[in-house]
């Protein structure tokens, strides 16, 4: 897990060995520390990743025989606060704001966005399997102006995944992974929970 601390600017980092040896109470901090940027609790990812979450769910509960063995699963996101949180400064002086309208600063955003993309792709472009940007996604929690999702959630590590269309299976399993969805149910709960938890 790494994760971008804007107050010291530097990255937390916990590797694989230490998640192991986590207890539910300290997996719960790790993920309240993943969401944390060191200032705040970013609760404007909380949304999407548990939207993305439910839909890994909903897909795997169609995925008949699959067993994902050893695969992870990748929660990132942008760790610069969002603009409208961020003071812009002229000439790196520190206090002085830049005198552009909000009308500039939007179109200086937008512009900037469809250049960079949230993930360094560009916005504007349609990627294989994307959908391109639309212009009310602005509007959208957990998404950049130009489109771009604040998050993105995606199962990694397929080496050892099996199913009963690979020829070379000595097993064959019946019906859903269970294992893979029972420990996604938990992170959607858990998420949820602080979710719940930071509104208050």
């Amino acid at each position: 897990m790494q994760v971008y601390q804007s107050d010291s600017g530097k990255l937390m980092f916990m590797n694989k060995y230490h998640g192991r040896k986590l207890t539910l109470p300290g997996f719960k901090e790790a993920l309240f520390q993943f969401f944390h940027d060191g200032q705040r609790l970013r609760q404007e990812l909380l949304s999407p990743v548990l939207r993305r979450l439910r839909e890994m769910q909903a897909a795997l509960e169609g995925c008949e025989s699959y067993r994902f063995y050893s695969s992870s699963l990748l929660i990132i996101y942008d760790g610069e606060a969002p603009r409208a949180q961020r003071p812009r400064l002229r000439g790196g002086e520190e206090g002085e704001e830049d005198d552009l309208s909000e009308e500039d600063e939007r179109r200086r955003t937008r512009r900037e966005d469809e250049e960079a993309g949230a993930f360094g792709f560009p916005c504007g472009v349609r990627r294989a399997g994307g959908s391109g940007s639309s212009p009310a996604a602005g509007d959208q929690p957990g998404v950049r102006a130009g489109g771009c999702p604040l998050v993105d959630v995606r199962m990694i590590d397929f080496a050892h995944t099996t199913c009963r269309h690979y020829g070379d299976a000595s097993v064959v399993h019946e019906g859903q992974d269970s294992g893979y969805i029972f420990g996604l149910q938990n992170l959607i709960t858990i998420i949820s929970q602080l979710e719940e938890h930071s509104a208050d």
